[in-house]
């Protein structure tokens, strides 16, 4: 009996004894361990947008004329390149479609610039009777550098301008007075035109009428009935071209000393003309004198510098042969020299 009772005792301490610990063990937490190591990166992410291109150099691309046929020879310039990038040109007409022009790609100098002369847009012959008017020519880096250049496209056959853009007026007197010889382009095609001359010492004249041919252009001689002094002459188009010069009557204030040397060269080549003598800061118009049937060709324009000397370097697209050379400024200076086209 008191065997039995002491288990009966023992049991109820021992029921008792794990209440209070269990009861304890809810109120009272131990610290927690040390984490476990890292488990394996998950799988990478789908990519992200695109960033935006990065800036280009800041980059100028030039060209020596601002109208010009299709299939004549041009001078690019460009300069803000990334160094020994290869350029390549391309036309944008109005449609945005791009023409690769004609010409392998040009290398970077060190400096981030470059000169090309090219000796034609494109020799296309659906290109030449089609492509009228303003165009983009695109100057592309293979490193991305990018600019441009508006260049007037004179159709070889018809012109269709809607402006005067590029319209332009040359005046030679070559030394013979009262004559001047007047050379225009930019025009519409088969255009009316009015030449006019003034000063501040008479009021407008009526000079001569003429017509621009199919490519816009016109050449004539006028015989002159003005006094001594320089002059504005207007070319005044029926269709709202218009272009302005200036002329001098006399050689009162132009150098008579004036002297011009031009290297030999072969057909395609450039010649280095020289000239000396000519008055400080007068403009140079240089001409081949009867280059083709018969016509002038003006090939190069300058300014004296503050020795009265220019230097043109000019490419020669003539066959052999011997022609006159004229250096005419818009001071009344001029001079000629003989100018050899022969292969060597």
């Amino acid at each position: 009996m008191k065997h039995s009772l002491l288990v009966i005792l023992t049991l109820i301490l021992s029921l008792l004894i794990l209440g209070c610990s269990g009861e304890s063990q809810r109120t009272l937490q131990g610290i927690p361990g040390n984490p476990g190591p890292s488990g394996a990166p998950g799988l990478q992410g789908p990519p992200g947008p695109s960033g935006k291109d990065a800036i280009s150099p800041q980059s100028t691309f030039l060209i020596n004329k601002f109208s010009a046929k299709i299939n004549e020879p041009l001078v690019f310039f460009g300069s803000g390149f990334v160094p020994g990038e290869s350029v390549s040109f391309s036309l944008k007409l109005q449609n945005s479609d791009l023409i690769p022009v004609e010409t392998s790609k040009v290398r970077v100098l060190d400096s981030g610039a470059f000169v090309h002369n090219l000796s034609s847009i494109s020799t296309d012959v659906s290109l030449i009777s089609t492509v009228n008017g303003m165009v983009t020519v695109l100057a592309t880096g293979s490193e991305g550098t990018k600019s441009s250049f508006p260049i007037q496209i004179l159709n070889n056959t018809k012109s269709f301008f809607n402006s005067n853009l590029g319209a332009n007026i040359l005046v030679n007197s070559y030394g013979i007075d009262p004559v001047i010889h007047v050379l225009g382009s930019g025009f519409k095609s088969g255009e009316s035109i009015v030449l006019y001359a003034d000063n501040d010492d008479i009021n407008e004249i009526k000079l001569i009428e003429s017509t621009a041919d199919a490519s816009g252009l016109f050449e004539l001689e006028v015989d002159l009935k003005l006094s001594s002094g320089h002059y504005l002459i207007k070319a005044v188009g029926l269709e709202g071209t218009l272009a302005t010069s200036s002329f001098l009557v006399g050689n009162s204030g132009g150098s008579p000393g004036a002297t011009i040397v031009a290297t030999s060269v072969s057909p395609g080549e450039t010649s280095d003309i020289y000239g000396s003598g000519f008055s400080v800061g007068e403009i140079i118009s240089v001409v081949i004198l009867n280059a083709e049937n018969g016509s002038n060709r003006i090939v190069a324009g300058n300014e004296t510098n503050s020795s009265g000397a220019f230097l043109s370097s000019v490419k020669i697209e003539l066959q052999e042969g011997l022609y006159t050379i004229l250096a005419q400024g818009n001071l009344g200076s001029f001079a000629t020299a003989p100018l050899l086209v022969s292969s060597k």
